[in-house]
């Protein structure tokens, strides 16, 4: 699971190269660092949006960690089955989406 988890994980990064920094981990242990657009800045809020609108989604989070609480955390259960990592990973994309949305409309 750790690889479908990682797979998606990098796609996500490259679909979101304005506000994803690295992806970070092993297995199923893995951070998405945030950045603030154009630079290497860690960006906590938009990692605090993020993990909020997971929330609101369903898919349950552990606070941004790191420095300046820039890195969204993803540590699903070592038993968790692949259609359910993948619809994490679905509601983790949307609302990574959602809070670049946003951002711009600011």
């Amino acid at each position: 699971m750790g690889d479908v988890l990682h797979t998606e994980l990098t796609r996500i990064a490259v679909a979101f190269p304005q506000c994803v920094g690295a992806v970070m981990g092993r297995g199923l242990v893995a951070g998405l660092h945030m950045i603030k657009p154009g630079g290497v800045e860690p960006d906590g809020d938009i990692a605090f949006t993020i993990v909020e609108k997971a929330l609101q989604k369903g898919l349950l989070m552990f606070a941004p960690v790191g420095l300046g609480a820039a890195t969204v955390k993803i540590c699903p259960p070592l038993t968790i089955g692949r259609e359910a990592v993948e619809d994490g990973l679905l509601a983790l994309r949307e609302a990574i989406a959602e809070a670049v949305g946003e951002r711009a409309h600011a």
